[in-house]
């Protein structure tokens, strides 16, 4: 991720990591919320803020791309979410609050687009009726260009913390999550407290365990299918065991009957 972030900003002409085999991961240990701890964490959540944490675990966003969900990346029509900006406090900003146009994982992957369930387009209808979106700038980041150097546009954010900044991890983990899942007494299983990006992690591993095409969960998550398989490779084992008797069953041989029914 760093030779990438130095590739992104044009710190480097090129990554010397491209295409060198990335070490092993093994099962995942991450932490699955249940459907009743995801709605118990809503339900405990400052009603301003609790549209973030569904953005997690309905569609799969990172913590940085939940921040940064803007009204023109909503289409309601198609019930569908477009993922293209972050909302960044890092060393690349000068640790100001920013939207930037770019995923995470990859620099010439632009967007990702992800199915918005019935129950987040209400609750986005009802936040928005509530608290308007606020207009704010973006960055208009292009390939391989420092932030300092892009163009700037304008979008409406839709998270914005009580000092009218926008929204920033260390707040949101420190005075809305860390509270939320200590006052619900939810834990893993070495006593500690899970983390946003297991909203993320419950929404992929409940589309792979239900059947959904490991490169159809892959493009609404925004990353690769290799790297889906290597994170993911004990639930996708679990396919075989699932679909494996209605795989085996599409290539079986015909009974005799049927075959002479046929001739």
């Amino acid at each position: 991720m760093i030779m990438k972030d130095a590739l992104q900003n044009g710190k480097i002409t090129s990554n010397p990591t491209y295409e060198v085999d990335e070490p092993y991961v093994g099962e995942s240990t991450s932490y699955v919320f249940s459907p009743d701890e995801c709605w118990a964490i809503y339900d405990t959540f400052p009603v301003r803020y609790r549209l973030i944490p569904m953005f997690g675990f309905g569609c799969g966003n990172r913590q940085a791309e939940a921040f940064g969900v803007c009204d023109d990346v909503i289409d309601s029509t198609r019930s569908l979410l477009t993922v293209r900006r972050q909302a960044l406090r890092t060393k690349e900003t000068r640790y100001k609050r920013l939207l930037v146009e770019r995923l995470k994982t990859s620099p010439r992957l632009s967007s990702k687009h992800t199915p918005m369930p019935p129950y987040l387009l209400e609750a986005v209808e009802e936040h928005t009726e509530r608290f308007p979106p606020r207009a704010t700038e973006t960055v208009l980041w292009e390939h391989r260009r420092k932030i300092d150097d892009c163009k700037r546009g304008s979008t409406r954010a839709l998270f914005w913390t009580p000092h009218d900044n926008l929204m920033y991890c260390s707040y949101f983990n420190e005075a809305l999550w860390k509270p939320a899942l200590l006052k619900l007494g939810i834990k893993d299983k070495d006593g500690n407290l899970p983390t946003f990006h297991d909203l993320r992690h419950t929404f992929i591993s409940t589309c792979l365990q239900n059947g959904i095409p490991e490169h159809t969960v892959a493009a609404w998550v925004g990353t690769s299918v290799e790297d889906l398989r290597r994170t993911y490779s004990h639930l996708l084992k679990d396919h075989a065991d699932t679909h494996g008797a209605v795989a085996a069953s599409l290539t079986a041989r015909p009974k005799l009957s049927a075959v002479r029914d046929a001739a």
